[in-house]
């Protein structure tokens, strides 16, 4: 177990195992039916009603950002088990989810089978391309919690592919954990919560943003807000680290 405080500016930073990060998505799909399509991607297994309130604080906070009127391509990022697609699908023209793990997605499906407008793509978040997913001209694009399970390389692909698969006039919101004051990064965690090995980056929020510059913002993208997902304090129990939201917007 290995638990790491990197400050800011920091040469060497350490690194996340994807295949370690892979046994922990594909254990939380293991206990999908003990726990439930949400506590399975919000965790908070043993919080009581922790998860719930938290996920509809962050819905309360997300969706009028992303200013859904049913005319929108919609690209979520890391769709999970689809707990943002009940909420986005009915008010976009499609929904496309992609992620790495095909047992979330298999919920998602089966939950979204009528909808026609809905797809779904097992892929990572950091190849995102998929022949840009043969559906390129996202205007809205989600991405939450991502960030947090990809080294700093991976991270700069999957912004590039964001960029890729992008409309001429998009809108991005992004839902990320950040380390407060410095870099938290957990290797082979054992959490007691999750009774599973966890792994994690919680970026400091300047180091997400200088990210997001280098490939988001050079190639026509512009943060045009951010701030704390959780007003109620108590909805975040951890110190060192907290949850934000940034919009970054491309108009041509």
């Amino acid at each position: 177990m290995a638990r790491y405080l990197t400050p800011p500016g920091s040469e060497e930073v350490p690194t996340l195992d994807p295949d370690a990060v892979s046994a922990f998505f594909n254990s939380r799909a293991n206990r999908l039916e003990e726990v439930g399509p949400l506590k399975a991607v919000i965790y908070q297994d043993k919080g009581g009603d922790l998860a719930v309130r938290r996920d509809l604080a962050e819905v309360d906070c997300i969706m009028p950002l992303l200013k859904l009127d049913g005319r929108q391509r919609f690209l979520d990022i890391g769709c999970g088990t689809g707990r943002w697609t009940k909420r986005a699908a009915p008010l976009v023209l499609t929904y496309h989810g992609i992620d790495f793990n095909e047992r979330f997605l298999s919920h998602a499906r089966a939950s979204h089978a009528k909808d026609t407008h809905c797809r779904f793509t097992c892929i990572g978040a950091d190849g995102i391309s998929e022949s840009a997913l043969r559906e390129s001209g996202f205007d809205r694009m989600l991405c939450a919690g991502v960030s947090i399970y990809l080294n700093d390389c991976q991270l700069l692909k999957m912004f590039e592919g964001m960029s890729e698969v992008a409309a001429s006039t998009c809108r991005i919101v992004f839902r990320e954990p950040v380390g407060i004051g410095q870099r938290l990064t957990l290797t082979g965690h054992y959490s007691d919560e999750l009774e599973h090995e966890y792994h994690a980056i919680y970026r400091t929020e300047s180091e997400l943003l200088a990210a997001m510059q280098g490939m988001l913002v050079n190639s026509g993208f512009a943060l045009i807000d951010s701030g704390d997902v959780f007003v109620d304090k108590e909805l975040n129990n951890r110190s060192e680290t907290g949850q934000r939201w940034f919009l970054l917007e491309r108009c041509t």
